[in-house]
């Protein structure tokens, strides 16, 4: 998509004055792909001020999703389930920083609840960041012995999967 918008845009004008702001654009689209609006949004306030009137257009356009992107407001976060769900949704998207923030005040606000430290056992098993995992893992199972037979075949859990602590969790000798 983003290479496309740039090409384009090389057809717009023929005047040598014009390559200068088709750059600027170029530059502003490039970011605007990284989804890098903040810094976008300048060099598209240029270019949409500039002489150029096609391409002060398309910077007008993209110059208003910058600012939809930069105005979104963040959910507001109650409890803890709301703190667990937007914990999940960016654990989702890769965004682990953000996500285990996110679960670790769902897990002070509900420390009985086994389906946050299981969320927090897979979180940290997708890192492949094993002693964590393990420990959570273990919190899980004793809040909520029922996640052993969930985590059998949890898919997220494959990062920690070959760890023999790992197994005993989920395959406890019989006593």
């Amino acid at each position: 998509m983003a290479s496309a918008s740039v090409k384009t845009t090389k057809t717009i004008s023929s005047n040598p004055e014009s390559e200068v702001w088709l750059e600027q654009y170029e530059a502003a689209m490039k970011l605007f792909c990284q989804q890098k609006f903040e810094r976008a949004r300048p060099l598209l306030e240029k270019v949409a001020a500039g002489p150029e009137p096609r391409i002060a257009d398309r910077a007008r356009m993209h110059l208003q999703i910058c600012a939809q992107r930069l105005d979104e407001v963040a959910p507001v976060l109650r409890g803890a389930t709301d703190y667990y769900n937007a914990g999940v949704v960016e654990m989702n998207q890769s965004h682990f920083d953000t996500a285990l923030e996110y679960l670790q005040k769902a897990a002070k606000l509900a420390p009985k609840d086994g389906y946050v430290a299981y969320a927090l056992a897979v979180l940290h098993a997708q890192q492949h960041q094993t002693e964590p995992a393990v420990n959570y893992m273990e919190q899980a199972i004793r809040l909520e012995p029922r996640t052993r037979w969930l985590a059998r075949t949890d898919r997220d859990l494959q990062g920690i999967s070959d760890d023999p602590r790992f197994t005993e969790l989920l395959y406890p000798e019989p006593e």
